[in-house]
């Protein structure tokens, strides 16, 4: 493993404009500091209150695990040999908002 993918995978705290786009993608798919660490505890969060029956479980569908488009781009994009800045840019973005949806969701059930 190189210093850099370390850097990038493991120990960076947030996402620098300098990186190339494939190293942006990078941070945010294994980086504990990534969009997709957020979107695991948004998915575990929709997850409980399924279990919990608080939430039907199309919640999942709508708002979890299995509302997993982009989040499968973003992977997609991983292996790819070029990513553009517009491609890596929009599916974090879209994750982005999909978190704040379900967010939105939780907060409904819970007032």
């Amino acid at each position: 493993m190189t210093e850099r993918f370390k850097l990038v995978t493991e120990t960076a705290q947030r996402c620098l404009a300098s990186w190339s786009n494939k190293d942006k993608v990078r941070f945010h798919l294994w980086n504990p500091n990534g969009i997709m660490a957020k979107r695991r505890a948004s998915d575990d969060r929709i997850r409980d209150l399924v279990d919990r029956g608080f939430a039907k479980t199309g919640a999942l569908l709508a708002y979890g695990s299995l509302c997993n488009y982009h989040t499968s781009k973003l992977l997609d994009l991983a292996l790819k040999g070029r990513v553009s800045h517009h491609e890596a840019h929009y599916y974090v973005k879209q994750i982005e908002r999909e978190i704040a949806s379900a967010d939105a969701f939780i907060a409904s059930l819970t007032v």
